[in-house]
Formats: structure tokens, sequence, C-alpha cells
């Protein structure tokens, strides 16, 4: 019987790297699939990289960390960089389970003379795969100090929030999250239909068009049961996203993908029936006692789960606070969310936009914008025993809330009875300069409770605005849509 050679490996690596047989003469022509909006700051990350630091591109499967590494490898290549200092090696390949990470690295280094001092970019797809990954990869990052490492992951991340350091800031995370509402626009080709630049301006804020906001609508609910992944998005706006995708691509892809057993799960049955409870209660306040019952499983075993799903990218978890605006000492309740609401049609049926149930998806596919941010950290809900806050992002340097949502898809806001007495109160006892807003499905305007001012935006027009830089904190001034909505009316 014959083993794998290192030759063996090495033709398996050429054919994973084929710009290494690029010569000066060759003419280099490169397909240009879209880009995501987080390209350019994962650029910058790389770039930015310090001696011995990792970057760890984290994000669900399916999100695209594979084609951005790869759009990075051209990028590189077209900016200069050597084919031959570019390494990429795929850890799902069968036959690297013979070699480890340093073997695979330096196999290459060796073919083509890279000394200890060599700039070279190095990507390890689904790394997580690779035995004791962390170690060996801050290991390569220490011997080749001026080489930029990156390693993608699906699961099994050390952190889940973008900008988090560990190991003493030599390994930082980058997450890609599934599909923002503004990336759905744009790969479906509809963002220029329904906004357009602000008059007498040619870059800068976008603002919709006359009449739009009921075609915007339409996409929001597209987006919503089947725009969080790519390949469920057809890239011509007279299209439907494909809903065959959904139902059969995502739950085979994302949902039954067998990476349970690298966190140490055995049960994978038992896992994916609290998967789908939980997606079944998509934005709703759940406890651990709760969660416990109505799962069968035993509380320590349900932690575990929990951690799992989330390092997976499959949900997240928003903290509670009080009426004060406190945390809680014991996390035993918190807000669960879908990373992509389109996961619930992946596992039950697309939602229509009347159904009562719409609002809880609307609710998901909010904070779903901030997924890709490190604000998503920031993030709560407040309850109590006489009322409740559906959202509210918490200042880290005051530790007030700064920014209090509450979703209102059903535009109940539109008439005379309904009054947010429960906002009020809230920012009243918090923060009276917190900027508050009422998501609705199509009312837009200010208005005035108690002297606190509230301002009326779609929700569907909200993510957007959030989404137009979703790498960093940005929230829009409120005096700014105040003055964009006309005159306040009062509550």
């Amino acid at each position: 019987m014959h083993l794998i050679a290192d030759n063996d490996l090495f033709h398996r690596l050429a054919f994973d790297n084929p710009w290494w047989e690029f010569k000066a003469e060759t003419k280099i022509k490169f397909r240009r699939p879209a880009r995501r909006v987080f390209f350019p700051a994962f650029f910058d990350r790389i770039m930015k990289a310090g001696p011995g630091e990792v970057l760890l591109l984290a994000g669900p499967l399916r999100a695209g960390k594979t084609v951005l590494m790869r759009q990075m490898v051209a990028h590189l290549i077209e900016h200069g960089v050597s084919p031959r200092a570019i390494f990429y090696a795929s850890i799902t390949t069968p036959s690297y389970t013979a070699a480890d990470l340093g073997t695979l690295f330096e196999m290459f280094c060796r073919r083509y003379r890279h000394g200890p001092n060599a700039e070279l970019y190095v990507f390890f797809d689904e790394i997580q795969y690779a035995k004791d990954w962390e170690q060996a990869i801050l290991s390569l990052a220490n011997r080749r100090p001026r080489s930029r490492f990156v390693g993608a992951l699906s699961s099994g991340t050390p952190a889940i929030t973008s900008g988090r350091k560990l190991h003493d800031g030599r390994l930082s995370i980058f997450v890609l999250p599934p599909l923002t509402f503004l990336e759905f626009l744009r790969f479906r080709g509809s963002e220029e239909q329904l906004f357009t630049q602000e008059p007498g301006k040619t870059t800068g804020k976008m603002v919709l068009r006359p009449g739009a906001l009921a075609a915007l609508n339409t996409e929001f609910y597209r987006y919503v049961n089947f725009g969080g992944f790519l390949e469920g998005v057809l890239g011509k706006a007279e299209g439907a996203p494909a809903p065959t995708f959904i139902r059969d691509g995502v739950a085979d892809r994302v949902l039954h993908k067998d990476t349970a057993s690298l966190a140490g799960i055995s049960d994978t049955q038992e896992l994916n029936h609290l998967f789908s409870l939980l997606a079944f209660n998509t934005g709703r306040e759940v406890s651990i006692e709760e969660l416990a019952g109505a799962a069968g499983i035993a509380k320590n075993t349900l932690r575990k789960y929990l951690d799992y799903l989330e390092a997976a990218f499959l949900i997240r978890r928003i903290a509670r606070v009080d009426k004060n605006g406190m945390r809680f000492q014991r996390a035993v309740a918190f807000k669960i969310y879908l990373t992509s609401p389109c996961l619930y049609a992946a596992l039950y049926a697309p939602v229509a936009a009347t159904d009562q149930y719409f609002q809880r998806l609307a609710e998901t596919a909010l904070v779903s914008q901030w997924l890709g941010s490190e604000a998503i950290d920031d993030l709560a809900y407040a309850s109590w025993r006489d009322g409740h806050v559906d959202l509210l992002s918490i200042d880290p340097a005051t530790q007030k809330p700064d920014h209090v949502y509450e979703v209102d898809w059903n535009d109940s806001y539109g008439t005379p009875e309904k009054k947010p007495s429960e906002l009020v109160q809230f920012v009243e006892g918090t923060n009276a300069k917190a900027a508050s807003y009422i998501l609705t499905r199509s009312i837009a305007r200010p208005g005035v409770m108690r002297g606190i001012p509230i301002t009326l935006a779609p929700l569907s027009l909200y993510c957007y605005w959030l989404d137009r830089d979703p790498t960093v904190r940005r929230f829009h001034a409120r005096g700014e849509e105040q003055a964009a909505l006309g005159a306040g009316v009062g509550f």
C-alpha cells in the first residue's frame, strides 16, 4: 500500500491555488461576482494586522466566507501582490487530513523558497476542522511575523462579535453575517429603483423616491422570507427570490450540516428539536426554566446547546434590562433571535406580511442588521411587571439607553387611541435624551408625548438606514430625521 506523500498533497494545494502558475506574460482575468458590503472593512482589517496577529472570519455556513476570501485573493493580485505569495487551503478537503496546518503551509514555503521574513497572505478555510487549530495558526503567525493569516470558520468560534480580540490581542474576530437588507436590495438591483441621491448632491445620503414605500415593503417582505443567503436571491429586479433554495438549500446546507460533533454534541436530533423551538419563538422573551421544560432537556445541556447554536451563528441572544435600564446579574431570561428571519421559512413556511407572526420576523430582521457590527453587544430589551420595550441600545460610555425602539408593524399608532406609554415611561426613567422610535409598516412622522420626542419611521426604511455602513456603529440623528419628516404630532 502506498502512503500519501508531500508531493501528492502539494498537487492538491496547487489545484486550490491556480494563481501559483501565473507568469509575467499571463493575461489575468478574474470573474467578478458581486462583493458583500463588508469587503472594504475585511481588507482593511487584514492590512492593519500587526506582527503575529491572526484574523478569524466567522459566520454561518453559506454566508459567503469562501467567496469573500477568494475575492480578496483576486484583489491582492490585481494590486501587485505576487501570486506565489498567496496561500489558500480548505480544511474540509479530505486529503488534507493527512497533514496539519503547519505541514501544509511549510510545504508551500519550501516549494517557493519563502524565508521566515517573507510577506505572505495565508487563508485557511473552515479551519475548525483542523486539530487544535487556535494554537496551530497562532504558532504559525509567531514564526512568520511578516505574514498575514486569516482563518474562516462556521462554528466553534472563540467569540461571536466583530472586533473582539483574544489571546492578548493576537487573535481578532471579523463576523460575516447573512445578507443585510441593503445587500439584498443591491443584489436584486432594487436599490436604484427605490432610492435616489438627495436633491442637488451626487454623493452621500440616499433618500426614498416619492411613493416608493409600498415597493420597499414588498422587497422587505421578500427579504424576511427569502433573503438571508445569496443563493436564494436572483440578480434581476423582476424576478422573485427562489423559494426552493430556502426550502431545500438552507435547510440542508445550514441547518442540517453536522458541525455539532466538533462541540462535543452527540444528540443532533435533540439539538435540531431545540433549534426548531427557538426559531418558532424568534423575537420572544424566553427563560432557561421554560425552555428546559418545553424541550425536555436538562438545564446544563440546554446551556451547552444554546452556546453551540450561537457560536454557529444560527441564533443570537439579547440581554434583558429592568425598567431602570439596569442589567440583571443572572441572565435567567433573554430574547432569542434567528440570525436571519428566512431561517423560519426554511423550517416552516413563508409568512404573509399581513400575518400576526410577521411582526416578530420583522423585528428579527431589524436585529440581524447589527450582526456584523461591534454594536450588537450594546443591544438589549426591557421588561418589568407592567411593561416592556422591544429593543434598545445602551451607550457603552454612560451605560444608559441611547436608542429605544418599539416595533409596530401593524401601524396601530395610526389611531389616536394607541399611545406609547410604556416606551415613554422607560425613557423618562432612564435617559430623557434617548432617541425614541416606533418602527411601523407605513407611518412616517415625528410625534411627542409628555415632552419626549418620538420618531415614527417605516421599519423597512430604518433597516436600510442602519445598513448604509454596517461595519461601524451608525445611528442617525433624531433631529435630522424629524426635519425630513415634518412637524411633530402629539400622542
